[in-house]
C-alpha cells in the first residue's frame, strides 16, 4: 500500500486524518532566519533552488508531517510579467501598479523558462523526501494576482481592483484570462517536476462583488482545472477560497478542485452539511490558537474539529498561514493530538 496518507485520501477509503500547516516554513522556526540570510532580496530568494529546497525541509526537521509545500511566491507570476515586484521589510510587497485600459497585458511570457530554478527545486524535493510525504506545489489565483497587480500591494479593500472590474470589464477580464493562462502553465510545470499535489490560493477572494463572484472566483479556477487535465496532469488539486463566506459551497460544486481548504471564520459543521461530499475537505484551525503558551482551549479546539469531521475525507490545517509568533511546542502539541485520534 502507498505510505503517503493524502495520496490515499483522494484515492482511497478515509482511515486516517493527514495534516500539514499552511507557511509551515515560514518564520516560527528559528533556523529560517539563517535560511534568509544568504539572500538579501527576497524574490532572488525565490529563484534560487537551493534555498527553495532548504526551505520546503526545514520543518519537516521539528514535525510529523504529511506533506511539505514548496517555499515560493504567488507573485512570482507578476515578476514575470515585468511588474517590478519588489518585498520591503515590514511592508510586504510592492509592484509598479497596472492602469486599467492603459497599461498593456504582457502575453508572451514563457512561465515554465521564468521560473525554472522552481522546476528544478521541486525535482530535487521529489527526489530526496520521503514518499511518504506529499510534495504540493502552488500558484495565486487569477482573481487574488489581479489585485496586487492593479493596486500594486496589499489593501484593506481593493477599491480600484473593484473600480476596475466595473468601468474596465474588459480589459479587467483579458487580464483574468492571461493569469489564468499563466497560472496553469506554472501549475503544469510543477506538476510535471515531481509534486504530487497542487493547491491554488485565492487570498483576496472575499473581494470579489457577488454578483462577480462566478466569472471572476470560480470559473477561472475551473478553467485552471480543466486544461491541467486536458493536459494529463491528474494531480489532486485544492482550492482556498479564502472568506468567501457562502460562496464556498457553489464553490465546492463548480470549480472542479478536488479539494477546499476552509478558513478559520467558517463554520466547519456548516460546511460540512453544505460543501459538494464528493471532494475533501482541508482546514480549518485558527493560527492565532497556536500563539499562547499552555492555552487551556487548544486541545478542545482540535478534538472539536476532528469529530466534527470524522465521517468526512478530511485534511487537518489551519485557516490560514502560520504565523511568526505562534509557538513550535504548540504545533508539536496539535500534530501529537491529531496522531492518536480514535475517532
Amino acid at each position: 500500500m502507498n505510505e503517503n496518507l493524502i495520496y490515499n485520501l483522494f484515492n482511497r477509503e478515509k482511515f486516517k486524518v493527514p495534516l500539514w500547516f499552511l507557511r509551515q516554513a515560514g518564520r516560527h522556526i528559528p533556523e529560517y532566519y539563517e535560511i534568509r540570510k544568504k539572500e538579501h532580496n527576497f524574490t532572488k530568494f525565490c529563484l534560487n533552488k537551493d534555498l527553495i529546497v532548504e526551505s520546503t525541509k526545514l520543518p519537516l526537521k521539528y514535525y510529523d508531517l504529511d506533506a511539505a509545500i514548496v517555499f515560493s511566491d504567488i507573485l512570482m507570476i507578476p515578476w514575470a510579467m515585468k511588474r517590478n515586484l519588489r518585498f520591503t521589510k515590514d511592508i510586504g510587497p510592492r509592484l509598479d501598479p497596472m492602469v486599467p485600459g492603459e497599461t498593456m497585458i504582457v502575453k508572451n511570457v514563457s512561465i515554465t523558462s521564468e521560473l525554472k530554478p522552481l522546476k528544478e527545486a521541486i525535482s530535487l524535493l521529489r527526489s530526496s523526501l520521503p514518499k511518504s510525504v506529499s510534495l504540493i506545489g502552488f500558484a495565486g489565483a487569477p482573481w487574488t494576482l489581479a489585485c496586487y497587480m492593479i493596486e500594486g500591494t496589499g489593501s484593506k479593500d481593493f477599491i480600484n481592483t473593484r473600480k476596475a472590474l466595473w468601468s474596465e470589464n474588459k480589459w479587467f477580464m483579458e487580464l483574468i484570462e492571461t493569469l489564468t493562462f499563466y497560472i496553469s502553465q506554472k501549475l503544469e510545470m510543477q506538476a510535471n517536476a515531481g509534486a504530487d499535489v497542487l493547491m491554488i490560493f485565492d487570498s483576496w477572494s472575499h473581494m470579489i462583488p457577488n454578483n462577480f463572484f462566478d466569472i471572476c472566483g470560480i470559473n477561472p479556477v475551473s478553467k485552471i482545472v480543466r486544461i491541467l487535465r486536458s493536459r494529463g496532469i491528474f494531480v489532486p488539486i485544492i482550492g482556498f477560497p479564502f472568506k468567501a463566506g457562502s460562496s464556498i459551497i457553489k464553490y465546492s460544486f463548480e470549480s472542479e478542485v478536488d479539494c477546499i481548504a476552509l478558513d478559520w471564520s467558517v463554520d466547519i459543521s456548516w460546511a460540512n452539511s453544505f460543501i459538494n461530499k464528493d471532494i475533501v475537505i482541508q482546514g480549518n484551525l485558527d493560527p492565532a490558537s497556536l500563539i499562547p503558551e499552555n492555552s487551556e482551549h487548544l486541545q478542545k479546539n482540535v478534538l472539536s474539529i476532528l469529530d466534527k469531521m470524522c465521517d468526512r475525507r478530511f485534511i487537518f490545517n489551519v485557516g490560514h498561514g502560520l504565523t511568526p509568533d505562534c509557538k513550535i511546542e504548540n504545533v508539536k502539541k496539535v500534530i501529537e493530538i491529531v496522531r492518536n485520534y480514535k475517532g
